[in-house]
């Protein structure tokens, strides 16, 4: 198992707190009255980058640093994420994925390969679903189709009560559900704490919850029927989050799938499974 040792751990946790270290210059685009931030890495073809909920690009590991040496990585913070601002308005799968395409555009790419993760996997579908002359390729990790089924409503129904009530206790669930015990095990209760301190200032509790909304709308079993564009679906082994992934790859038509050793938070455990994986598909379907 690929895993960032507790050393390794320390350096991301300084880059969470100082994120201006981690990430290359923030540009903002006007979408919809969103002002939408977002960042360029490296330079090649264009790969677009959609996080899941309350994410941030420290999230993605080292993936953003090492498909930067060959591509040009674009990175954004949809509504409710990170340096975006908006109306503070219900989110919707359509209006996220039409500020994916205004980034992509107004970054100069008028065709690039997508990699969505959990929540930014149904955002990634719906715009390869709906335009897919953008998408050349798809990538999707720990995605699930319909935030109605059963576990995942409450689940998602008990985050929105701790992002109410407790949002220490939130933060808690998410790493304990989010990583393998295995990991969580070797980190220890400090560096647990060290990591929720250091999130704490930088979420938009506000925007979180709003994504937990529309986790819990998600609906893509349509769309997921439509997509074109030549995908890979990654489920990771240990995902106590989502636990559908396989049954969404079923959905796309001709999609591969493939599984990584890792929880959900997968970047933290699976990068280098995680990189082996898209570096070569990209290579494959891309530019």
């Amino acid at each position: 198992m690929t895993i960032i040792i507790q050393n390794d751990w320390r350096a991301v946790n300084e880059m969470i707190v100082s994120k201006g270290e981690l990430v290359a210059r923030t540009s903002v685009v006007n979408v919809d009255g969103a002002r939408v931030a977002y960042r360029l890495h490296g330079q090649g073809p264009a790969v677009v980058l959609v996080n899941g909920t309350a994410a941030l690009d420290v999230h993605w590991g080292p993936v953003i640093a090492e498909l930067g040496k060959q591509r040009t990585v674009i990175s954004l913070d949809y509504s409710g994420s990170g340096d975006t601002t908006d109306d503070g308005s219900a989110l919707c799968l359509q209006k996220l994925a039409r500020q994916v395409r205004e980034v992509a555009g107004a970054a100069g790419v008028d065709r690039f390969d997508l990699v969505g993760h959990s929540l930014g996997s149904a955002i990634a579908i719906k715009l390869a679903a709906t335009s897919p002359d953008l998408v050349r390729s798809l990538i999707v990790i720990a995605g699930f189709s319909w935030g109605g089924e059963p576990r995942l409503k409450l689940q998602f129904e008990l985050w929105l009560d701790l992002l109410r009530t407790n949002r220490d206790a939130f933060l808690k669930l998410l790493l304990l559900s989010g990583l393998t015990p295995t990991f969580v095990s070797m980190l220890g209760t400090s560096a647990i704490e060290d990591m929720i301190k250091a999130y704490m200032p930088l979420a938009n509790w506000e925007g979180i919850a709003r994504q937990v909304e529309l986790d819990l709308a998600v609906d893509i079993r349509r769309q997921a029927s439509s997509v074109t564009s030549p995908t890979l679906v990654i489920n990771c082994a240990h995902d106590q989050i989502v636990t559908q992934t396989s049954e969404l790859a079923a959905r796309i038509p001709g999609s591969t799938c493939r599984q990584i050793r890792a929880g959900h938070l997968a970047y933290f455990e699976g990068a280098e499974e995680f990189l082996s994986l898209a570096t070569e598909f990209l290579r494959r379907h891309g530019v």
